[in-house]
């Protein structure tokens, strides 16, 4: 069986369709490819004295986003052209009545005076693999391991085993950092050793996941008044009332213990499991609590913790995020903690 050709250009998606669906002429219509302006192509349909001209729209990822269109008259005015269409969809965009293409010979225009609508019988072109988000929720676990050990070589192996995202999406994500220029691979792989990697770009990374970063996208906070003051006996009652090992400090708090900049004005912990937001710890407030309970969207928080003066806390670029989301000094706090010398070291 022969390899299927993957596409990942749009021009050249555009091209290679001009060229394999030739002009038609039959008896019951025509179908003609014209060049317009901008290198943008349309394809005309003339029968039974009726004529409509579609311009094609090249798109390499296939989407059923693409259906939200239907009720758009622009949209509907188009043929929409990917490298492959699943069937699936295909026949989604056929309800809705969406004209679309694939270089596999599926082809369907739909008009007041004439339907085409040709399956293919092969596949001999395929979608280009989509690049993988290495800030998203989940593969966020492997940039985290990356920068909170700056100076530490990694195998494939051990960033597998220590951030639990699959092997396959590990060797993807080391590309595409390898490929930005952020990521080092130290030595290749042998028969007897693995491939080693390093953060070669640390600053530019972690600037990087700062500009990707969603505080109100990846948490759920619960704010609580208490009566202390002691930012330290809250801490010991949050760990007392939560439990061993099912809690992280960040923020002020957990900044504190590492590099002493102001006197934290929150103690903020994050917690496992979201019914553990509600504890008896002082008087829930929806604002100006001075003990914050955060439940993360992803657990990726809990597998890069350090223990400093008996508490747990977050790695110190998970520190430095969470105190960029908020105010009270927790920038400056920020910047501080990452301009010291033992910053994620």
């Amino acid at each position: 069986m022969s390899k299927t050709i993957s596409i990942i250009d749009p021009a050249k998606l555009l091209a290679t369709y001009v060229q394999e669906a030739p002009n038609e002429s039959l008896e019951a219509y025509s179908l003609r490819f014209s060049p317009v302006r901008d290198g943008a192509t349309e394809v005309r349909l003339e029968a039974k004295g009726e004529k409509t001209a579609l311009p094609i729209l090249p798109l390499l990822h296939p989407s059923r986003k693409w259906l939200s269109t239907g009720n758009d008259p622009l949209q509907q005015k188009r043929l929409l052209l990917s490298p492959h269409l699943p069937e699936a969809l295909a026949a989604d965009l056929r309800t809705a009545g969406l004209c679309h293409a694939d270089l596999n010979g599926r082809l369907f225009i739909q008009t007041p005076w004439l339907v085409i609508d040709r399956r293919p019988s092969a596949t001999h072109f395929r979608n280009p693999e989509s690049a993988p988000d290495a800030f998203s929720l989940k593969t966020s676990r492997l940039v985290r391991a990356l920068l909170s050990h700056r100076d530490r070589e990694w195998t494939q192996e051990e960033l597998t085993t220590r951030t639990g995202v699959s092997r396959g999406l590990v060797s993807r994500i080391l590309k595409v950092l390898k490929e930005d220029g952020v990521l080092e691979q130290l030595a290749a792989a042998t028969r007897q050793t693995a491939a080693r990697y390093r953060v070669s770009a640390f600053d530019r990374l972690l600037d990087a996941w700062k500009s990707s970063d969603r505080w109100a996208g990846r948490v759920t906070v619960q704010q609580y008044s208490v009566l202390s003051s002691n930012a330290e006996e809250i801490a010991r009652d949050i760990v007392e009332c939560v439990g061993t090992g099912k809690t992280a400090f960040t923020q002020w708090f957990a900044a504190h213990l590492r590099f002493p900049y102001t006197t934290p004005p929150v103690v903020s912990a994050y917690v496992t499991e979201p019914q553990r937001l509600n504890q008896p710890l002082g008087r829930k407030v929806s604002s100006g609590g001075n003990l914050w309970l955060i439940h993360p969207a992803d657990d990726g928080v809990f597998r890069e913790t350090q223990q400093v003066r008996g508490f747990p806390l977050v790695a110190d670029v998970q520190i430095y995020l969470d105190l960029l989301q908020v105010g009270q000094r927790g920038p400056d706090q920020a910047e501080a903690l990452r301009q010291w010398e033992g910053f994620a070291r």
